[in-house]
């Protein structure tokens, strides 16, 4: 009996000692990492431009977002007739409605633009119906942008 008890004890002693190796040998979670911060980009600067801008040269970060919006009824067949040089790059071009019910109302065009590239860039607009010829006597819009 004795050595039974032995036995046993001997087994309990090398299964205890076995759990405790065992645990020894689990992985400990590992430290949370610190996050490597993810550059945020510059925040794109917004320059805003309608009919009391014309014939004006402005400076501006290569990068910004440029929006320009003109009156315009298309109701009566006038349309702005747009060039645009390189350096400008068209994001979107869309025409709001007028905020009235009358008939005839003008809206307005919006041109949303990329100062694309560093250097020289122009836009300029003539305001006329499609169909008829230039006059000369047409309303005319232009803007110099120089890209930095």
């Amino acid at each position: 009996m004795v050595q039974k008890k032995n036995i046993v004890g001997i087994l309990l002693a090398g299964f205890l000692v076995f759990c405790m190796l065992g645990a020894g040998c689990t992985s400990q979670p590992a430290e949370p990492a610190t996050p490597t911060p993810t550059p945020t980009p510059t925040p794109v600067e917004g320059y805003f431009f309608n009919e009391t801008n014309n014939n004006e040269t402005v400076t501006l970060p290569a990068g910004s977002a440029i929006t320009i919006s003109l009156v315009e009824n298309p109701s009566t067949g006038y349309e702005w007739n747009v060039t645009s040089s390189a350096g400008l790059q068209l994001v979107n071009e869309t025409h709001d409605a007028p905020q009235t019910e009358l008939l005839g109302a003008p809206g307005v065009h919006i041109w949303e633009y990329t100062a694309a590239e560093p250097g020289a860039a122009e836009f300029s607009a003539i305001y006329m119906r499609p169909w008829e010829n230039v006059t000369g006597n047409e309303t005319t819009f232009s803007m110099a942008f120089t890209i930095e």
